[in-house]
């Protein structure tokens, strides 16, 4: 005769707890005309393809510089603090999604 371990399942919670930051938002340029770009990837498989051609169309529009792209770790959260302040120092404007 064989014996069956009784099995057991456990279940979570898939409301979490999530964590609101207070931020104030920059102030909106007058034209994007002439200004620095930057594009913020999560390092997902369609992120940086599907950016990049957003910002194509926004640069068929205007007048940018190059766009440097910068891929945010990790890619589950907010960049870390580092990638915030490259992003502030080399772009004026950045384009930042998610591709999943």
């Amino acid at each position: 005769m064989t014996t069956v371990a009784a099995a057991t399942t456990r279940v979570y919670d898939p409301t979490g707890h999530p964590r609101i930051i207070p931020v104030q938002a920059a102030p909106r340029p007058q034209s994007l005309e002439g200004l620095r770009p930057g594009i913020l990837t999560n390092r997902k498989m369609n992120a940086r393809a599907l950016l990049e051609a957003m910002m194509g169309e926004v640069a068929g529009a205007v007048s940018l510089a190059s766009a440097p792209v910068v891929e945010s770790k990790p890619s589950n959260g907010p960049p870390i603090q580092r990638i915030v302040d490259s992003m502030k120092e080399s772009a004026d404007f950045a384009l930042v999604g998610t591709s999943d």
